[in-house]
């Protein structure tokens, strides 16, 4: 940080950015305020006439990061700080305002001791994929609610699904047997039948995103950029296709981590920390971070009772390379043992222990996609 001459704090919104600037050398100080949706180029107008090199930052928050990409693209480094990891006194706090803020941001890139993190700013590419996998997740629990609000509707009025099969199991819903029975609901009352239209309709037209969702991620999945990732994933058990692309596009860079332990902090899924002097306590794990990707994994390993040792068939997926092969089937060893040995010999809950299982699971995907990144990277670079 001590290359730089001047320190940029902004509070970014979406239609405006407050800016506070501040030369370390001379204590010189510096403010603008962009309005009307402002651009990177006008921002970086202003930095231009700044004492040079400059560094800026601001927040996480629902504006992204595309600000700090295009910032770098520029030729200005800009950092997008994580809001959680930023310190506050409880003046901060109470007065609140964008000048304030950005103020508030400016004092911490500039104190030595800040012990904020920032964020990775993914490129455009990699951008529109997280958004891919993100969004089909999103169409996913849309489905979930539209068919939960259609069983609701049916149970209200006194109509339950108790079809059995041949050895007394309950069979499934929202099969071809299942949609039969609820064409043949019907009501005395008008009203209570043009509902049951309504949560019908968006039923199946929340399946029919579903599938056209699942389609696209799996050919996104299938292109040459995402294909020796989720190929290399998909050797791992309980690692779909689209839970393979989902774990590529919340990765990004695979190098960009150090450790496992990392990778499990920022996944969210190691146990909280409350420990002072000789006591020491742990609690449930921090779901802090990458909630998309740890939910993604959580229940990826829900199967987790049913896995045998036997290889894990791969069906479409393309080839892999003989390490990464040697690993998966390291992997899913261990990931198998683990369980059982929390499960039969710790007697631990299940569901703890298949939380335990994704903290290690996601280390042994980062492994695996840190692996394909060195094998990309020998490929693409020059021969001599």
């Amino acid at each position: 940080m001590d290359k730089y001459t001047t320190y940029v704090g902004m509070d970014v919104h979406a239609r405006s950015i407050t800016a506070r600037a501040m030369a370390k050398e001379t204590g010189e100080t510096f403010s603008s305020r962009f309005t009307d949706c402002p651009s990177a180029e006008e921002v970086a107008e202003w930095l231009s006439s700044l004492p040079q090199p400059v560094y800026c930052a601001y927040e996480s928050g629902c504006t992204g990061t595309h600000l700090a990409r295009d910032l770098r693209a520029l030729g200005y480094d800009c950092d997008v700080i994580a809001v959680s990891t930023l310190a506050r006194s409880s003046k901060d706090k109470k007065a609140k305002c964008d000048k304030h803020d950005a103020k508030v941001l400016l004092r911490e890139i500039l104190n030595p001791m800040a012990s904020y993190s920032t964020v990775w700013v993914p490129d455009a590419r990699t951008e529109a994929d997280r958004s891919l996998a993100r969004a089909y997740r999103d169409a996913v629990e849309e489905c979930k609610r539209a068919k939960q609000k259609l069983e609701s509707f049916l149970l209200l009025h006194g109509f339950v699904w108790n079809e059995k099969t041949a050895k007394g199991n309950l069979k499934n819903t929202f099969t071809r047997a299942w949609w039969r029975w609820v064409g043949g609901v019907t009501f005395e009352e008008e009203s209570a039948n043009e509902s049951l239209a309504h949560y019908v309709r968006r039923a199946k037209e929340a399946e029919a995103e579903v599938k056209m969702m699942k389609g696209q991620v799996e050919r996104a999945a299938r292109s040459e950029r995402n294909a020796p990732y989720t190929d290399a994933l998909c050797r791992l058990k309980g690692m779909s296709t689209t839970n393979a692309f989902t774990a590529r596009a919340e990765f990004g860079d695979f190098a960009r981590f150090s450790s496992g332990r990392k990778v499990s902090c920022w996944a969210g899924v190691v146990p909280s920390n409350n420990s002072s002097g000789e006591r020491e306590a742990h609690g449930p794990m921090t779901k802090a971070g990458n909630s998309d990707l740890r939910r993604t994994l959580v229940e990826g390993v829900c199967g987790i009772a049913a896995w045998t040792g036997a290889k894990k068939a791969q069906g479409p997926a393309g080839e892999a390379s003989a390490a990464v092969e040697a690993m998966a089937a390291q992997a899913n060893a261990r990931i198998c043992g683990r369980y059982r040995h929390l499960v039969q010999d710790n007697h631990l809950h299940h569901n703890k222990a298949k939380v335990a299982v994704a903290s290690e699971l996601v280390r042994w995907v980062w492994a695996i996609g840190r692996q394909v990144q060195l094998e990309q990277e020998r490929k693409a670079a020059p021969r001599p």
